[in-house]
């Protein structure tokens, strides 16, 4: 815990912490029902993101005709070069953003009417998204797309930055904050079921559309956009935002980007924030390379090995084999990734209490080492004769959910302790600052996973007769873990 006393020294160049001190805050400064549909704002994180990863791939260059055709409205490289272009972009708008909003004084306050302009552009791109202008491959549609992504993520850090900055401002209570951040667990979560198992299973019911709507994609994208809103929106209506920016302080000289630099260099001076943004970094990139082998695991790992007949009897019972014993892999990796996200939201009460009982940096670092383990024990996948490789990955899978739901309750409390730390220091709340420049880090970090993966798939190989260079995934994901563990050791918040 960080000594108060040495707060004022802090403010005056030191950096001197000790971690004995501090008590966690309890109280309540909200209602159930605004600590409710705060945390749904929550849904459209999950939601959105999950569904254009997921699936606009496959809309543009992965479906088949009846007779097995292709259909391709943009080429495969194309898309890889749009979408590596847009998340270039996007990094950089997370500080931006997150600095102007600190900096915005209106009389609704600095967060809400950020969230409140973004949401209808952030509805409409993610529409336009699944608008192509012709039926095959062709520039109109790589425009669109290009347009439509960017206009996304821009809007996605327009909303979101903002949204997730308002909670330390909406309470300063500690149990508070780990309660709300369990709801938003569950919401995101809830979201991120609806965008890659029941995304294909909505638009596939609304096939060929209605009204002007072409496609069933066009239809569910439009009656998504407008639940979109509806969250977003009130989600920041019901809660109070606390903080005023003072009047009557000077900034610094200098261009916008000058100024912007400027704030999220200083985030480093606190020292707080230093172990925290390399264990989240670390963290980061071992759950994009989890996301990114997940399909491979059951299609190319699991499935190289013959089903057993009680392999077949579970696969049958989910709906992803037939009575032929053809399985869809692909859909048992959905299913599989579900099983984690369910897990994790049934364990949500207990590590709220967990956390509010033995201190969030504790619980992070469990989460932490026990995911490590788990990830560097897929690589074993079919190597034990202890069960069937199908219940070897499943037992697996389900280990995960207990340290992915420490993950999702605790990780924003410990940005919010960071903050206020800041406060200390600053005399200023710059959640605005401290998101964006996690949000820089972390997109890094998120674009770094997949493309090592992407090496060690090309070096050591991803098909059924050789998939090492899956297997070796599992444990690159669960050394970075593992190094995420030992940087929050260095974390001195204990509360």
């Amino acid at each position: 815990m960080i000594d108060e006393n040495h707060l004022d020294d802090a403010h005056a160049g030191k950096t001197s912490m000790n971690t004995s001190t501090v008590e966690a805050k309890r109280g309540k400064n909200l209602s159930f029902f605004q600590r409710l549909i705060y945390a749904a704002g929550n849904f459209p994180v999950g939601f959105g993101p999950t569904a254009v990863s997921a699936w606009l791939a496959y809309y543009y260059y992965g479906r088949e005709t009846a007779s097995g055709e292709p259909i391709v409205l943009v080429t495969a490289i194309t898309f890889g070069l749009i979408t590596l272009a847009c998340n270039v972009l996007n990094a950089f708008t997370d500080p931006a953003v997150g600095y102007l909003s600190d900096k915005t004084q209106t009389r609704w306050g600095r967060r809400k009417p950020w969230v409140i302009a973004g949401a209808p552009l952030l509805a409409i791109s993610f529409f336009f998204l699944w608008t192509p202008i012709t039926q095959q491959a062709s520039i109109e549609n790589s425009v669109v797309l290009f347009l439509a992504l960017l206009s996304f993520w821009f809007s996605f850090t327009v909303v979101v930055a903002p949204y997730v900055s308002l909670l330390p401002e909406i309470t300063p209570y500690d149990n508070e904050r780990v309660s709300i951040s369990a709801f938003m667990g569950l919401f995101e979560i809830l979201g991120t079921i609806f965008g890659s198992a029941l995304w294909p299973v909505l638009t596939g019911l609304a096939a060929g559309g209605a009204l002007f709507f072409a496609t069933g994609e066009q239809l569910i994208a439009a009656a998504a956009g407008v639940v979109l809103l509806v969250f977003i929106i009130s989600s920041v209506l019901v809660v109070p935002e606390s903080y005023k920016v003072e009047n009557g302080k000077s900034e610094h000289e200098g261009s916008i980007w000058k100024r912007v630099m400027g704030e999220l260099l200083s985030t480093f001076s606190n020292s707080v924030f230093i172990p925290y943004v390399i264990g989240v970094g670390f963290y980061r990139m071992a759950v994009s390379t989890v996301v990114f082998i997940a399909p491979f695991l059951a299609s190319k790992v699991i499935a190289a090995y013959p089903p057993t007949t009680m392999d077949l009897e579970f696969l049958r019972a989910i709906g992803v084999a037939d009575t032929q014993n053809s399985v869809n892999w692909e859909e048992a990796a959905g299913l599989m990734m579900a099983l984690v996200l369910v897990g994790a939201a049934l364990f949500f009460p207990l590590v709220s209490w967990l956390a509010n009982k033995f201190g969030k940096r504790q619980m992070f670092i469990l989460a932490l080492s026990w995911f490590g383990i788990i990830m560097i024990a897929m690589s074993s996948i079919g190597l034990l004769p202890l069960f069937s490789p199908l219940f070897q990955g499943l037992g697996l899978f389900l280990a995960a959910a207990f340290p992915v739901s420490i993950a999702m309750v605790v990780m924003r409390p410990l940005l919010a302790d960071v903050i206020d730390t800041d406060e200390g220091i600053t005399g200023k709340r710059r959640e605005g600052v401290y998101n964006g420049m996690e949000g820089f880090m972390m997109k890094v970090a998120a674009g770094l996973g997949p493309m090592i993966g992407g090496i060690s798939f090309e070096i050591f190989g991803h098909s059924t007769s050789a998939n090492l260079g899956i297997r070796l995934c599992g444990p690159f994901a669960g050394v970075c873990l593992l190094a995420a563990a030992i940087a929050f050791t260095k974390y001195p918040i204990r509360k």
